[in-house]
């Protein structure tokens, strides 16, 4: 009985262990993605380097193969050279 008793407490000691690195664990995720996200914004803006177009991140044709070019605003793409998308209107 004794070795009973003494086998579930050393199960419930891993157990909260375990619930604490868990949590600590997924603290660490949250708060690094959030860095990420700081670290990498993402560029409203895409151009096509072979049709000289430009994107907004709502376009469909944004994430085309050829939108290399990467802008923050559009008034940067179009000082590139770029003109707006006529679906999206840049």
């Amino acid at each position: 009985m004794d070795r009973e008793r003494e086998n579930s407490f050393f199960r419930g000691q891993a157990m909260r262990r375990l619930r604490k690195c868990v949590c600590v664990w997924i603290s660490m995720v949250i708060l690094l993605s959030g860095f990420a996200a700081l670290a990498f914004p993402a560029a409203p803006y895409h151009g096509n380097v072979q049709s000289r177009i430009y994107h907004n991140s709502g376009c469909r044709y944004y994430a085309c193969k050829r939108c290399t070019a990467v802008f923050a605003t559009a008034e940067a793409a179009r000082a590139a050279g770029y003109r707006a998308c006529k679906v999206c209107g840049g």
